[in-house]
């Protein structure tokens, strides 16, 4: 599909069934394949995160925009019984398999990098390169709370969901309180309180704080593995991933550039957009 404005999510969806459940993904464009993974949150999808990128980087890319399991369009297993991460995970390799691509690159948002972090180390070898904004998992925050704001209006509204509570998490996200107006605030209420979708979500978060589910060696003490070009993007007034965290896997990765975007949150792909899907384009076309 030629990439235009009139881009729509409907028209660009597709599923495939990987280990029996059925995952929705958007496929745009043409040129090296990139996988965009999503981060977690009330209301979030695939196209949430990204949609309103997918005109210009479909121009010179592929596009494959998956929605992770229990997120979007996609079902969830019937029980987590495992680090979401490694469900994750394993639904991209089922996907790729599916699509046909011995390689790609990966682009994840929050979340979404920590599950590309997560299924590069797994299979180094179908990896080729590596974009993430904010992925909080590669590193650790030292001086500010534990858990951040960002997370803790996310538990909040979890534990309790109303309007009120999601519009607190929404503000969290961004510098520019002024991008979070009625209609995302109608959007993502409505997807978050769907059928199913906060329960999903409190499921999926059960497993990062489940003793059992523990991964032996926390992200973070992995990240020295990764040896593809990664390109770290990060909002210096992120408030879920505080920017100090960026330090760690920028030092520890052994080709890793940092960009850190004043005035900008946690969505780079939406504050900054324009800087966003330039740093994207030259980094996904490069020779080397």
């Amino acid at each position: 599909m030629t990439a235009t404005d009139a881009l729509s999510a409907q028209d660009t969806r597709r599923t495939v069934t990987v280990d029996g459940l059925e995952l929705a993904y958007h496929d745009v464009g043409s040129g090296p394949a990139v996988l965009l993974l999503h981060g977690s949150g009330p209301g979030v999808s695939g196209w949430a995160n990204f949609g309103n990128n997918l005109p210009v980087l479909s121009q010179q890319l592929r596009c494959i925009v998956l929605d992770q399991p229990g997120f979007g369009g996609s079902q969830r297993p019937e029980h987590y019984d495992r680090n979401y991460l490694r469900i994750a995970a394993d639904a991209v390799g089922g996907l790729l398999d599916a699509l046909g691509l011995e390689t790609v690159s990966l682009l994840g948002n929050s979340m979404g990098g920590d599950v590309a972090v997560r299924y590069t180390l797994d299979n180094p070898k179908r990896v080729q390169r590596l974009l993430l904004m904010g992925p909080g998992g590669t590193g650790a925050t030292i001086l500010g709370p534990s858990p951040s704001e960002g997370i803790t209006r996310l538990m909040e509204f979890n534990a309790e969901p109303s309007r009120e509570r999601i519009v607190a998490w929404l503000r969290t996200m961004v510098f520019d309180s002024r991008l979070v107006d009625d209609a995302l605030i109608e959007s993502r209420f409505a997807t978050a309180t769907a059928p199913g979708a906060i329960q999903n979500l409190q499921d999926a978060y059960a497993t990062f704080y489940d003793p059992a589910m523990a991964e032996p060696v926390p992200l973070w003490g992995e990240v020295h593995r990764i040896r593809q070009p990664v390109l770290l993007c990060w909002g210096r007034d992120d408030r879920v991933a505080p920017v100090e965290g960026a330090l760690f896997p920028a030092r520890r990765m052994s080709r890793a550039d940092l960009r850190i975007y004043s005035r900008c949150g946690h969505w780079v792909q939406i504050e900054r957009k324009e800087a966003f899907e330039q740093a994207a384009l030259e980094f996904f076309t490069a020779s080397s």
